[in-house]
């Protein structure tokens, strides 16, 4: 699948979601692209701000813009995540492209939301906010798929120097993802300790 499918989805959803003013930010795999480690990938996730009260509107301008709710009910919750799955098909293939909004309910959620950073992502031509580089690794390692396993080494591996390890150390600690950390940033830097 073309990776410029799956921008153009990422560039119909922000524009869609943009009047409603609410925060978000990009997360997930092509959120990578913006600290140094782009791999392909088939779904678009974001980390939306909104009040559960405006949850209905989303769900309306999503729908009216051709993106379909996966579920039923559309809202579901993963432990801590609120989650609104949709699907959209993009004129230009006959697959779905997966668009995930995670609510912001959780104090973690919200610190992370507030750290976004503006940029362009390489083939995208329309201004978007990314998670920054570290709460992008606290995602992954809450995610917890190999393949996200393997995103937090890339991304510890290209962006050390620039890393806040105070930050990723406190909210690691906050979050149960010590041990998870330790051990990516061992893999990344040949058995060295995280201090």
């Amino acid at each position: 699948m073309s990776g410029n499918v799956v921008l153009e989805t990422l560039r119909h959803a922000w524009q869609t979601l943009e009047p409603i003013h609410a925060p978000m930010a990009v997360m997930g795999g092509l959120a990578l692209a913006a600290w140094q480690h782009v791999r392909a990938t088939q779904d678009v996730d974001l980390l939306v701000g909104t009040e559960l009260e405006k949850i209905p509107e989303v769900l309306k301008r999503m729908e009216s813009a051709g993106f379909r709710a996966k579920n039923s009910p559309p809202t579901k919750t993963l432990g801590d995540i609120r989650l609104i799955q949709f699907l959209y098909q993009p004129s230009a293939i006959l697959v779905d492209i997966q668009v995930d909004l995670i609510i912001v309910e959780s104090a973690y959620h919200r610190t992370a939301l507030s750290r976004c950073l503006a940029t362009r992502l390489p083939g995208l031509d329309t201004e978007i906010r990314v998670l920054a580089c570290e709460d992008l690794i606290l995602h992954k390692l809450l995610a917890g798929r190999i393949v996200d396993r393997a995103d937090v080494v890339a991304l510890l591996l290209a962006n050390r120097a620039a890393l806040d390890t105070a930050y990723l150390l406190q909210w690691s600690g906050r979050l149960g993802l010590n041990e998870d950390l330790v051990e990516a940033w061992g893999a990344a830097f040949h058995g060295e300790r995280l201090v």
